[in-house]
């Protein structure tokens, strides 16, 4: 077992239990870590962010809850997919990472200082997490959904838009325009964050996001 610091989430603290649980708190009671003495190791200015040591996973649940609810419920059937709050930049890591002699898979280390100023790097590296899992199911080899890959072929069909929006070089930001899966990732945190922004910028790429995560009926097809 991972020890307590890094294994309790915030519903564990505050007592919740799974089945009573949002699927966005579900998914970070079982997927969410926090670094030990994440707090006392950032800089002074971030400290004073965050009333207690708890209160930057409670800044992350706030964020994330623009995300569709579905979504959380479908990440949760894999094994793989995390995040872990750390002092290092945002970033997310396919494959094997150890965290104080636990062994995690797929990770999205968010950087306590992007939370604190509530930026959109939270939600664009979670976005990596989101396009490598429903491309191929997290798997090491395999097309994310940005790719052309796809969990079902709706979602493969899906993936295969993105590829062509983003050949046609509306991007919304330079980062948006780096490769595809920054597209993605970008695109959808602007989406969440600065949706009118997108709307002008790229059209085509909210409507992409209006007509597929953000609609049930997309989802339950899929079940």
């Amino acid at each position: 077992m991972p020890p307590e610091s890094i294994r309790q989430t915030d519903g564990e603290r505050s007592g919740m239990s799974t089945r009573s649980a949002s699927p966005l708190r579900a998914w970070m009671q079982a997927r969410a870590r926090l670094m030990p003495d994440l707090l006392s190791q950032s800089p002074p200015w971030v400290r004073s962010a965050f009333a207690h040591s708890w209160a930057p996973m409670r800044a992350l649940s706030r964020q994330l809850e623009c995300l569709p609810p579905p979504l959380w419920n479908r990440l949760q059937r894999w094994e793989s997919g995390y995040v872990v709050l750390c002092t290092t930049d945002s970033r997310y890591v396919p494959g094997p990472a150890s965290i104080r002699r636990q062994r995690l898979t797929n990770v999205a280390f968010v950087s306590i200082e992007d939370l604190a100023v509530a930026n959109e790097r939270t939600i664009h590296t979670l976005g990596h997490l989101v396009d490598h899992h429903l491309g191929c199911g997290g798997e090491a080899e395999g097309l994310w959904l940005s790719e052309g890959g796809g969990v079902s072929p709706r979602w493969q069909q899906a993936g295969q838009r993105l590829a062509d929006l983003y050949g046609l070089g509306y991007a919304v930001d330079p980062v948006a325009q780096a490769n595809v899966r920054d597209y993605f990732a970008q695109s959808l945190a602007i989406y969440c964050l600065d949706w009118q922004r997108l709307n002008v910028a790229d059209p085509a790429i909210d409507k992409w996001f209006r007509n597929t995560l953000w609609v049930e009926a997309f989802w339950a097809e899929h079940e």
